[in-house]
């Protein structure tokens, strides 16, 4: 048969991404042309697995409202996805905690395909329940200003800043600590291994949920007609006069 020109997407990954045992350090992509013979045989047994594949990744889940973009100090796609996780395990935890830097693209108004919650959210990363005390949960609060924001659901604070020190937070009137003084927090496994410098998680019992991140998003797209999201001023950050 003809040479045909194949794109390969060459990825290294200087340590793997997002395991639980692993931090992320870099990733490099760089796309090569290779000119190579094609095995007919070797063809025909891939294709029947590739247009599966195709067909499952094309699959419309629902129809989102708004184009929804990652951002700080909140965004739209931050609200999103943690708002949807924590809707799904209310009665696990309080709040829910990501990071920008785990959402990998933007969600487009229109119809959103199983492929785009694949390129949104490509880790294999399953969500866990860590108990916090206070102080612990302080050091959360301080970590999110300290970024400039970074995405949570389930409280609405407000924090002031003088010369970068962090002053008193104000948490929302439904936000309390259970009776142990402790808050229970969604998050990934990924995070709650002290990636992404999350070391307020560190040496935490960690409570499997039983599934991935990713898969709690198209569940939650999969039984949604339509989605949406909201700014709702959960994260405000002032300046000290």
């Amino acid at each position: 048969m003809k040479l045909k020109d194949y794109t390969i997407y060459i990825v290294t990954l200087l340590i793997v991404a997002c395991s639980p045992s692993y931090n992320l350090q870099s990733i490099d992509d760089e796309v090569i042309a290779i000119k190579a013979p094609i095995d007919s045989t070797i063809f025909n047994i891939i294709l029947p697995y590739q247009n599966s594949i195709e067909a499952q990744m094309d699959e419309v889940l629902c129809i989102s409202k708004m184009e929804m973009k990652k951002g700080k100090p909140e965004s739209l796609l931050g609200n999103f996805v943690t708002d949807l996780c924590l809707k799904q395990f209310s009665e696990s935890a309080d709040v829910c905690i990501m990071n920008t830097g785990g959402l990998r693209s933007t969600l487009p108004k229109g119809k959103i395909t199983r492929g785009e919650i694949y390129k949104l959210m490509p880790f294999e990363n399953e969500l866990v329940v860590l108990e916090l005390n206070k102080s612990d949960f302080e050091g959360m609060l301080e970590y999110i200003v300290s970024r400039g924001g970074e995405p949570f659901s389930g409280m609405k604070f407000n924090s002031s800043k003088e010369s970068r020190e962090l002053q008193v937070f104000s948490l929302g009137e439904n936000f309390n600590f259970n009776k142990e003084g402790k808050v229970r927090v969604l998050t990934s496994d990924y995070l709650a291994n002290g990636g992404d410098k999350m070391l307020f998680f560190k040496d935490k019992e960690q409570i499997r949920v039983g599934i991935k991140l990713r898969d709690a998003i198209i569940n939650y797209c999969s039984n949604s007609d339509t989605i949406s999201s909201k700014l709702d001023n959960r994260l405000t950050i002032t300046e000290d006069e």
